[in-house]
């Protein structure tokens, strides 16, 4: 098996050294070899391996025939380099996710490289790690199976993945409480008074999406909500589909079919379904909240107070994927042992507009 990177000392200490290399000016002068192995204490010989391995990087160099290295002038500094890797279609959530990430790393002057996919068993992943220290990987719906399931296992670089649930103990794995999404949307709309809610899956069929199914039924069970199957509504998405669009055009053909008169309220499973929504509602003449009320998985991003009737929604902070996924590889990265490996971020209700109780 496999030596994971960050646990072999000439990794470690060129990080160390990486880091005392960052607080010197240009020009200066690193101490002769017997003073870095005293400083870094380590042997000779791995800090020799760490002056390499800084030189090719260009972080310091040394003057032809001289033994002394120095600080490299005009070379960006940075104390780690971190690959993200992502699917290639735009996405407001995953922006909204990796811009908390990006403001954590800025702080501990991490140097971020990116890296797209459209198929990922077409990646090279391995390759795309080789330059990097640690990786962030967003996944789609379609890539959590075994084989990748055994490479996160036992890395040649510390992963983080977010988004998507892992619940392996040995995967770092950032999500948000999906279960309980689903079932703040049933209890929600349960004290408004609503009993038949039509739930539309919106979304590709994924960990995130299911547990949020698997929440909303099983607080709709405890709640005595009615749960026949032709109140789950699924609109057979894929990975890069486009949502707002696909979304708009069936409901609208599912309420042009079947109208309206079977339920008093909607949960969408993303805030692309809860936009598309509204906009068939409110072209067919069918008020919100008056006649249906819209509640939806606000997602990542802050656009629902903006929808007309703003959108209600349950939400999450997106910077905690930042903070939580920046401290689990910087742990790793140090090999310290990590007593949490999963993290799981909970969600709020943002009440809106599009919500309100049912007229007996």
């Amino acid at each position: 098996m496999p030596r994971v990177l960050t646990e072999t000392k000439h990794y470690q200490t060129a990080s160390r050294l990486r880091e005392y290399v960052n607080t010197l000016p240009a020009g200066t002068r690193l101490p002769v070899t017997r003073e870095l192995t005293e400083l870094l204490e380590v042997s000779h010989g791995t800090v020799i391996q760490a002056l390499k391995t800084l030189a090719a990087e260009g972080v310091i160099g040394r003057q032809f025939g001289k033994q002394r290295f120095f600080v490299s002038d005009g070379i960006e500094r940075f104390a780690a380099r971190i690959c993200v890797i992502r699917p290639d279609y735009p996405s407001p959530s995953f922006d909204s996710i990796l811009l908390g990430l990006y403001e954590v790393g800025q702080k501990r002057n991490w140097k971020f490289i990116h890296h797209t996919f459209r198929k990922f068993g077409e990646f090279d992943f391995g390759e795309a790690v080789a330059d990097a220290d640690a990786c962030v990987l967003l996944p789609d719906s379609q890539i959590i199976d075994r084989e990748m399931v055994r490479i996160l296992k036992r890395p040649s670089r510390p992963v983080a993945v977010l988004l998507q649930h892992l619940s392996h103990p040995k995967i770092a794995n950032v999500c948000i409480d999906d279960f309980r999404v689903g079932e703040l949307a049933a209890e929600t709309l349960h004290v408004q008074g609503h009993r038949r809610i039509l739930v539309l899956r919106d979304q590709p069929h994924e960990s995130t999406t299911a547990e949020r199914l698997r929440g909303f039924r099983s607080a709709a069970e405890r709640l005595g909500l009615e749960r026949k199957e032709e109140l789950f509504f699924d609109l057979g998405l894929h990975s890069f589909d486009d949502t707002l669009e696909v979304c708009y055009r069936k409901f609208g053909a599912y309420v042009d079919q079947y109208g309206s008169d079977g339920f008093s309220a909607v949960f969408t499973l993303s805030f692309s379904g809860g936009a598309a929504v509204l906009r068939v509602l409110n072209e067919r003449g069918i008020r919100v909240p008056e006649r249906i009320s819209v509640l939806s998985y606000g997602g990542e991003v802050g656009f629902a107070p903006y929808l007309n009737p703003p959108l209600s929604c349950i939400e999450i902070d997106a910077e905690e994927f930042g903070v939580h996924a920046a401290s689990l590889l910087a742990d790793m990265m140090q090999s310290r042992d990590c007593a949490v490996l999963q993290y799981m971020i909970p969600p709020r209700l943002a009440m809106r507009g599009s919500v309100a109780k049912v007229i007996q």
